[in-house]
C-alpha cells in the first residue's frame, strides 16, 4: 500500500491510525507520515524500506524508545513525538510537547556536532550586520478596511490559526524614504495616492533599485591616507570589525568605504572581503526548484534488523 493511501486506511478503519518513518539522506530516521488521528484505540508505527528491485517493505517498529535512543543519555523508557522523533522523560512534558509541535509539518530534528565548535557553539559572527548600509529604503502603506460580506459568522474558526476573516486591507496610497549617510544622495520622501497602488510601488522600487545599484557599481578608490590615519593603520594590532588578530594568512589590510571613497579602518583580509558589497545585479529566477523528498538509504536500513527493534519484514 502506498503511504499517499494510509488516509484512506485510517478512514476506513476508523480504529486504527498509523505513522510511517524512513532513513534520512545523512542517516537516522524521517518522519514520512503521522497521522492527524491521536487519540484511536490502536496505533500503528511503521518503517519503510526499499528492497532489490525498487521493491518496497513495511517494517513494524516495535518500540519508538529503543529506536531513538540513541538521541538521549536517558537509560530508561522514553515518550517520543511523531512529529520529531525527540524522546522524553516523562508522558506529561511529551504531551505539552506535542500540542504545540503538531502546529508544524513533521520534520527530522538535526543537532550540531560537537566535535565542530562553529556549529555547536553559539558565537556572534555576522560581524558585517553591525555596519550600516549605504542605502535603504524606508515604506508606509495607508489601507483602509472594508468587511467581507461573504464570510459566514458561523464557519468554524482555523483550529491551527484560532482566527476568522472579518474585514480585509485595501491599499490606498504609500511612501517611500530613500535613506542614506550621504547627504548628496539623500531624497525627499515619495508620496502617491491613487488607483493602481501596487503597481506604483513596484514601478517606483524597481526605479530606486536601478538607482542605488549604479551608485554602488561605481566603486570609488581609496583616498591617500593622512599622516593621522596612516600612524593609525601602522599602530593598529587588531581587526576592527571582529578583533580578531592579525595572522600571516589573514593579514591586515586597508577597509574603505567605496561609496566615498574614505579609509575606515585596518582590517583583517577575511573581514575585508566579507564587508564587500554583494553582486547588485538582479538575477532573473526561473521558479523554485521542488522540495526534496527523503531518500530512502537502502544500505543504512539492513542495519537496523540485528537491534531487535524491528519485526520481519512484509512485502506489501
Amino acid at each position: 500500500m502506498p503511504v499517499k493511501d494510509i488516509p484512506k486506511f485510517e478512514k476506513q478503519n476508523p480504529s486504527v491510525s498509523v505513522n510511517v518513518l524512513c532513513s534520512g539522506n545523512e542517516g537516522g530516521f524521517v518522519p514520512l507520515y503521522v497521522s492527524k488521528e491521536r487519540d484511536r484505540l490502536h496505533h500503528v508505527n511503521l518503517f519503510l524500506i526499499e528492497g532489490p528491485d525498487e521493491t518496497r517493505h513495511y517494517v513494524w517498529i516495535k518500540n519508538m524508545s529503543r529506536l531513538v535512543a540513541g538521541r538521549t543519555k536517558h537509560d530508561g523508557q522514553t515518550f517520543v513525538c511523531n512529529h520529531c522523533l525527540h524522546p522524553f522523560y516523562t508522558k506529561d512534558i511529551h504531551d505539552r510537547h506535542v500540542f504545540n509541535c503538531q502546529r508544524h509539518p513533521a520534520q527530522d530534528v538535526k543537532y550540531p556536532d560537537p566535535k565542530k565548535p562553529k556549529e555547536s557553539v553559539l558565537v556572534f559572527r555576522k560581524h558585517a550586520a553591525q555596519f550600516r548600509l549605504p542605502f535603504y529604503l524606508v515604506c508606509d502603506f495607508e489601507s483602509f478596511l472594508s468587511f467581507l460580506t461573504h464570510i459566514d459568522p458561523n464557519e468554524d474558526v482555523d483550529a491551527m490559526k484560532a482566527t476568522n476573516l472579518i474585514d480585509e486591507h485595501n491599499t490606498c496610497g504609500f511612501a517611500c524614504h530613500r535613506v542614506s549617510e550621504y547627504s548628496q544622495y539623500q531624497t525627499d520622501p515619495f508620496v502617491y495616492s491613487g488607483p493602481g497602488v501596487m503597481d506604483k510601488f513596484y514601478e517606483h522600487i524597481m526605479q530606486e533599485s536601478r538607482t542605488i545599484s549604479d551608485k554602488l557599481v561605481d566603486d570609488q578608490d581609496m583616498d591617500p591616507l593622512t599622516d593621522t590615519q596612516q600612524t593609525d593603520y601602522d599602530d593598529t594590532t587588531t581587526c576592527g570589525a571582529c578583533g580578531g588578530d592579525f595572522t600571516k594568512s589573514n593579514h591586515k589590510v586597508r577597509h574603505h568605504d567605496h561609496v566615498s571613497g574614505q579609509f575606515l579602518f585596518a582590517a583583517c583580509n577575511n573581514c575585508n572581503l566579507t564587508l564587500k558589497m554583494p553582486n547588485r545585479k538582479r538575477k532573473v529566477t526561473e521558479g523554485q526548484r521542488p522540495n526534496k523528498k527523503p531518500k530512502i538509504d537502502k544500505d543504512y536500513t539492513k542495519e537496523l534488523f540485528s537491534s531487535g527493534r524491528f519485526s520481519q519484514p512484509k512485502i506489501l
